[in-house]
């Protein structure tokens, strides 16, 4: 006698999926992927031209031909959670210099000052945050870099930002003598 004669088949142990447990299963399983894949293409949707159109501006508008991309899309991520309608923003004032042959910072943000301030506004939180290395300000704001801040970039052949404090304390904080 072998063990599938024997009365008490080692299958008979497992149990068994009913039907409703099954589709159940079937149901949750198709959901999550379905979720899982629109999600995924959300979240990767025309990254790689996004950050490429951020980086192009950011060149234009801090006048650096080379920026670090791995920072420019951090900028961009940030930057983008701040305001919803980044991209929208970020075609107008690419629009606006090619339309109108600007060339440099100053040249776009004098057009954007005197036709669209919010995009002026747009434009110069992207050059603060290239500059100071933060996106934002007070206790919302992001900080992206310290060390590969552009405000950094006149005095880096000399000296290097200190990852230290030079003084006591809020040493910053007392007024300077005014001799």
């Amino acid at each position: 006698m072998n063990d599938r004669d024997s009365p008490i088949h080692a299958d008979a142990l497992l149990p068994q999926p009913t039907r409703r447990r099954l589709l159940l299963a079937s149901g949750l399983l198709l959901g999550t992927l379905a979720v899982s894949g629109r999600l995924v293409s959300v979240v990767f949707a025309d990254t790689p031209a996004q950050d490429s159109q951020f980086l192009q501006l950011s060149q234009l508008l801090t006048g650096r031909a080379q920026l670090d991309t791995a920072v420019a899309h951090r900028f961009y991520s940030a930057l983008s959670t701040k305001d919803n309608q980044l991209d929208s923003k970020l075609r107008q004032i690419a629009g606006e210099a090619q339309t109108n042959s600007l060339t440099n910072a100053e040249e776009l943000l004098t057009a954007l000052d005197a036709n669209q301030p919010e995009l002026a506004k747009t434009a110069r939180n992207i050059i603060a945050a290239w500059y100071s290395g933060v996106v934002g300000d007070g206790p919302d704001a992001i900080v992206i870099t310290y060390a590969s801040a552009l405000m950094f970039d006149l005095v880096k052949d000399a000296t290097m930002p200190p990852s230290y404090c030079q003084a006591a304390p809020l040493y910053w904080s007392a007024k300077p003598p005014l001799n």
